[in-house]
């Protein structure tokens, strides 16, 4: 979860300013990262399209909010189903224990999934946090997956959001309904396209399709800006509420990352020679101490300083005080050099299994992208290591490996803080 500051801080939390909030007469410097003990409520959104955000009043209201899709039913002999998996937004202090796991808030299904061309398998887990109390909170992480996008069955997408600020479930939902949309109109305006079948049907992307780097980037640029636009024209307050992304595009045995923010994806490949899984490649957070993304702040006539993490500030009024440098939303920080432009990353020279997915078949490569409620206690290197050791040693499949994931992450933030941040993964087997 992003942090942001307000101008009530107490000893262990800071609390976003809202109705009844009392000031503090002596605020404690407060952690890295943002915990809230302040009871959240949140409308419930339409099922059929989170979308609907876009008509939601500013104000909180007192539904919680819940599940907008569920599991998708199981093909019949020789039909393919496009598959789209959402997960995330489990208002854990509305529902008893059980019911916040069930699987249709969670992202979790048992044998986990299997894209449209059998050449990827994967699992998803989202998991509300905890605040100090030991209660569920909120969960302001969102997940999704489309297979077949773009109506491609070489094509699935991969996305995880965490969203912050008072408004941040909210954004999270809206970004995560609207991304990969923006995604697919992007890739069939910039790329070129075929027909499918005899040329009656609608143009689809094929894997035959040649992709140039700026190509790519462009279309990650495109829906970004689409996004943006769609969060200004909603009636959601991002003031100070915004949220990271991280997308993977799998297209045929291309595969492609962009990010923004500090949720982060890391790809490992088998290495032979050393017969253990090691690093190929992992996307860079978005932070506001590093130098390239701090000089931009600061030629925007903002300021970056520590208290209790780097975050960035106006010039002249200690707010927001967002812990990243690049996000969607958070209208405040972009006055002052923030940026929804995310980094797209080409993953080169990764190779895929050589036969379809088979629940039994150890995955040349895998693939985690996950919200900072994995990467806050483990490294990179740790991540990798712990799924490889559930891939090798367990023999797991993708949706236990990102289960077991997440619980070792869980156990991490119950061994060093007195909160459990959201934690949403995907792991995915190439």
């Amino acid at each position: 979860m992003g942090c942001i500051l307000t101008k009530v801080c107490l000893e262990e939390d800071l609390l976003m300013l809202g109705d009844g909030a009392q000031e503090s007469e002596d605020p404690a410097p407060p952690r890295s990262r943002r915990l809230s003990r302040a009871k959240t409520t949140l409308l419930v959104l339409d099922p059929a399209d989170v979308s609907a955000a876009a008509g939601l009043p500013t104000a909180p209201l007192k539904q919680p909010l819940q599940q907008q899709k569920k599991a998708p039913e199981e093909p019949e002999d020789g039909e393919t189903l496009d598959l789209l998996v959402y997960a995330g937004g489990v208002p854990g202090v509305a529902l008893d224990a059980d019911r916040v796991e069930l699987p249709e808030f969670t992202g979790v299904r048992d044998g986990g999934y299997c894209s449209a061309d059998g050449r990827l398998r994967w699992g998803t887990r989202s998991r509300a946090g905890n605040d100090p109390l030991r209660r569920r909170k909120e969960n302001q992480d969102a997940l999704c997956v489309c297979d077949a996008l773009a109506g491609d069955s070489s094509i699935t997408f991969f996305s995880v959001f965490d969203g912050h600020g008072p408004q941040g479930a909210f954004v999270s939902h809206l970004v995560r309904e609207q991304y990969h949309r923006a995604v697919a109109d992007a890739y069939a305006e910039l790329l070129p396209a075929r027909a499918s079948g005899t040329g009656n049907g609608p143009s689809v992307l094929t894997r035959k399709t040649s992709v140039s780097r700026d190509v790519i980037s462009e279309i990650f640029q495109q829906a970004a800006r689409t996004v943006v636009d769609r969060l200004a024209d909603s009636a959601i307050d991002i003031s100070v509420s915004g949220t990271t992304a991280v997308a993977m595009l799998v297209r045929g045995k291309d595969v492609f990352i962009a990010n923004l923010g500090d949720s982060r994806a890391v790809v490992a490949r088998y290495e032979s020679e050393a017969q253990r899984y090691v690093l190929h490649c992992e996307t860079k957070d978005h932070k506001p101490d590093d130098p390239d993304e701090c000089a931009r702040i600061e030629r925007n006539n903002g300021r970056v300083f520590e208290w209790g993490a780097y975050r960035v500030w106006l010039q002249d009024v200690d707010m927001p005080g967002l812990a990243m440098s690049r996000s969607f939303g958070d209208s405040v920080a972009k006055t002052v050099g923030v940026t929804a432009e995310p980094d797209v990353t080409i993953v080169e020279r990764l190779q895929f299994s050589s036969t379809e997915a088979k629940n039994d078949e150890r995955p040349a490569a895998f693939a985690v992208l996950a919200s900072d409620g994995i990467w806050e206690f483990m490294s990179t290197d740790e991540c990798i290591d712990f799924v490889a050791a559930c891939i090798v040693e367990s023999g797991m499949s993708p949706q236990e490996a990102c289960t077991a994931l997440v619980e070792e992450a869980c156990d991490r933030w119950d061994a060093e803080e007195d909160v459990i941040d959201d934690i949403t993964a995907a792991v995915v087997f190439f």
